[in-house]
């Protein structure tokens, strides 16, 4: 997403400042990236903001920022995480609603750590059960995009994959009501492919791990950037079935579930 760059000296700015797409955001990290960094393979698939989110997670649990303490300057902060200040300042502003980290303004102002990332949980977090489904769903959501962009769909199917996808670009408040509407199209998106396979089994496996999904995703912040992002990785997805080039179908797909898997692990897995 394009955002506002200028260092901001002390942190960064309030959530004012974050005003354009998630589009732009990959462009400008690819511009840095170009200049002199060099990203992990893995991050080049369009994950950057679900990775900075799950760095400063882990850094603020593992105690390298400890509650009250002030966040280094945005410059500094984001090459350490080696992505673009663009994409940090995004990250520090879902954050900053997540109320993990809070903003102060003024000469001694900057970003402030406001809670430990878990501290809003009532139960503890199964990571077996954490780690089963994000890598058991990256499994059923690859093979299942790969079925289908092999697949010669029918005029029907195209319209219904289609309504699916198209459907999750729902206008998202912040109400209770909206994020279990957002949750349930979501869920008819991606069940919409594994029932397009064909294959029973792996459409009633693909539900089950869908419900075990949503479940852990309910234990986390909202984020509407992560949503924006997710919808604009659908869209990808179908074209790619559309257009039959079923590996690039099940690589947007992979991409897809590992971002949804960095935001969970950077928010409940405590290691």
């Amino acid at each position: 997403m394009d955002r506002n760059a200028d260092d901001s000296g002390g942190g960064v700015g309030g959530k004012a400042d974050v005003t354009a797409d998630a589009g732009a955001t990959e462009e400008a990290d690819v511009t840095e990236a170009a200049a002199g960094s060099q990203r992990p393979a893995r991050l080049r698939g369009g994950n950057v903001f679900e990775h900075t989110i799950a760095e400063l997670l882990r850094a603020i649990r593992l105690g390298q920022y400890l509650v009250g303490d002030k966040l280094p300057p945005e410059r500094e902060l984001a090459a350490r995480i080696n992505v673009s200040r663009a994409t940090l300042r995004q990250a520090l502003s879902e954050l900053q609603t997540a109320g993990v980290v809070s903003v102060r303004r003024g000469r001694y102002g900057g970003t402030f750590v406001t809670r430990l990332p878990a501290a809003d949980r009532e139960a503890g977090i199964d990571l077996g059960e954490l780690d089963d489904a994000v890598r058991f769903r990256l499994i059923l959501d690859t093979a299942a995009a790969r079925v289908v962009a092999a697949r010669e769909l029918s005029a029907e199917e195209r319209e219904t994959l289609t309504a699916a996808e198209q459907g999750c670009w729902m206008p998202l408040g912040s109400s209770a009501e909206d994020i279990e509407q957002f949750r349930a199209l979501d869920a008819r998106f991606h069940l919409t492919i594994a029932e397009l396979t064909g294959i029973p089994s792996l459409a009633e496996a693909a539900a089950t791990t869908r419900d075990r999904i949503n479940a852990l995703l309910d234990q986390i912040p909202f984020i509407h950037t992560n949503v924006e992002h997710s919808c604009m990785q659908h869209a990808r997805i179908v074209e790619a079935i559309f257009d039959h080039d079923a590996e690039a179908a099940a690589t947007l797909a992979a991409q897809h579930a590992e971002g949804t898997e960095q935001l969970l692990r950077g928010f409940l897995d405590g290691k």
